[in-house]
């Protein structure tokens, strides 16, 4: 269940970052912006170093950044998930180990007590094995993710890009680069 899982996450990040690396435009229609709004390389770099995406969300490059924030987001999170798992079950590994050891020098115990323990924590070394990939795999994600962003970020998002955006009374969420005393930022807004 567990290796399924981790196929299936890994398979999924790694089609988010292909179709984010492709370039797909299909969010949203450059020529239906009204607005313009201006932001630098640099902003975009620093806005992108800060958490992925964020620099190519603000230069107009939506679904990449989208996809590189959520990729980003889903592998801390499988990350954040499998080492709490794995801190849990090591507590109770340790535990029950001593407790085996405890059996296994002492002629208090059976046969069958000691090797019901020895079976009971060869199953919980081998979940402790599969979290602890789990966890730097995971980490391993994140990793490629900030540093696919920055690489993105500085070799192919232009200098400076010109997007406009929606002013119709339409519902949808808008991504704005703001300055805030001197420093890059994002606003999001939401239009009801």
């Amino acid at each position: 269940m567990l290796n399924m899982l981790k196929a299936v996450t890994i398979a999924g990040l790694s089609l988010l970052l292909i179709i984010s690396s492709l370039g797909v435009s299909f969010a949203q229609d450059e020529e239906s912006f009204v607005r313009e709004s201006v932001i630098s390389k640099r902003d975009a770099v620093v806005l992108s170093a800060l958490f992925p995406g964020l620099g190519q969300m603000t230069s107009g490059q939506k679904v990449r950044g989208v996809s590189l924030f959520l990729a980003e987001a889903a592998s801390l999170v499988l990350f954040v998930n499998a080492h709490e798992n794995y801190s849990t079950k090591k507590t109770t590994y340790d535990s029950d180990l001593e407790d085996f050891n405890k059996i296994a020098t002492t002629d208090r115990g059976s046969y069958t007590t000691a090797l019901q323990s020895y079976d009971d924590l060869k199953d919980q070394q081998k979940k402790l094995d599969d979290l602890h990939n789990t966890r730097n795999i995971a980490l391993i994600v994140a990793a490629g993710v900030y540093a696919y962003n920055l690489v993105d970020v500085i070799f192919f998002t232009p200098s400076s890009s010109e997007s406009r955006r929606a002013q119709n009374g339409s519902n949808r969420i808008e991504v704005n680069s703001v300055l805030v005393d001197r420093a890059p930022g994002i606003m999001l807004t939401k239009r009801f």
